[in-house]
């Protein structure tokens, strides 16, 4: 029987299935009792969840199982779904298929990198060839670039999420750059191919999406920095000025000082990734939240906080 995914919830299902625990605690009810609070995941969403009548030793005996077989009955408390728990139980590693639990790309991940692939190919000057060439003749780098997310939560929050994102952008570059004879094409498209190189090392996705010790203390643009003088050591005189060109759009393709950015942009092709980063990510947020809004009957989705405003939904439809 196939399983039924949190998205597909509805007040009253009995629910007998495995699901990704992103947290459990032991809290205590105002008369004193035991009970277990969990928030439980899959690829389609959270709920939350709690097992009244619980025990510290039962609590215990879960220890800090990532994956848990959950047996319980959904209901809706003050307006939201929830899960109540009969059971607990552990199981067994061997029956966990992760694309049930992390979101991932709903497109081919090999033809998305053979054409990222191909478009690096276009770029003439020497220097900046032979460092892509570098990156994409690393396999390690490679496997974690098609498959690390771009985020945790904010934009293209999934497996092969950076892939998806970077060749978007990198898409979006080409077709600007006859709009604009003052770009330096060959910089600029390397400069999106390699903008969020650092996410590898920033977001973990083994279990769940989270930031690595790496990602918390450093970030994305300054690991990304340090991936590129790497592969720069490989390559004899690689001039300096290109390089800082290079290392510059990165740690400035954020934009705004309160977004993180250790630099403004300076450069034009800087200026241009940012904006068309930016876009690609609002674009795809903006998208989101409009196809994850359940309210099929209105036509603007709640309050969305990133956005800070409500969204229309219905702009797309032709239908007016």
């Amino acid at each position: 029987m196939p399983r039924k995914f949190i998205s597909q919830f509805n007040s009253g299902n009995t629910i007998d299935d495995i699901f990704l625990v992103q947290s459990k605690e032991l809290r205590t009810t105002k008369n004193g009792s035991l009970y277990i609070q969990v928030r439980l995941s899959d690829r389609t969403g959270m709920i939350e969840a709690r097992m009244w009548d619980a025990s510290a030793p039962f609590f215990e005996s879960l220890g800090n199982d990532t994956f848990l077989r959950i047996k319980g009955r959904t209901e809706i408390y003050q307006n939201r779904m929830q899960l109540i728990i009969k059971n607990i139980s552990k199981t067994n590693q061997k029956d966990i298929k992760l694309e049930d639990y992390l979101p991932s790309t709903e497109k081919d991940i090999n033809e998305m990198f053979s054409e990222l692939k191909q478009i690096a190919g276009s770029i003439k000057q020497p220097h900046l060839q032979k460092l892509l060439n570098l990156f994409f003749s690393d396999k390690d780098f490679c496997k974690n670039f098609c498959s690390v997310p771009a985020a945790v939560q904010y934009h293209h929050a999934f497996l092969g999420g950076v892939l998806e994102h970077t060749l978007s952008v990198t898409k979006l570059g080409v077709k600007i750059a006859p709009l604009y004879p003052s770009l330096n094409r060959d910089l600029l498209i390397c400069g999106i191919i390699l903008h969020d190189i650092g996410k590898i090392s920033e977001l973990h996705y083994e279990n769940n999406f989270h930031y690595s010790d790496e990602g918390q203390l450093i970030g994305h643009l300054i690991s990304g920095i340090l991936m590129i003088g790497e592969k720069v050591k490989y390559i004899d005189d690689f001039p300096k000025t290109l390089l800082d060109l290079l290392r510059h759009m990165i740690l400035s393709h954020h934009g705004e000082y309160e977004w993180g950015s250790p630099k403004l942009p300076m450069t034009l092709e800087a200026l241009a990734l940012h904006y068309l980063d930016n876009l690609d990510a609002k674009i795809h947020a903006f998208n989101k939240a409009i196809s994850g809004d359940r309210d099929s009957g209105d036509n603007w989705t709640g309050y969305n906080k990133m956005f800070e405003r409500k969204l229309f939904k219905k702009s797309h439809d032709n239908d007016y």
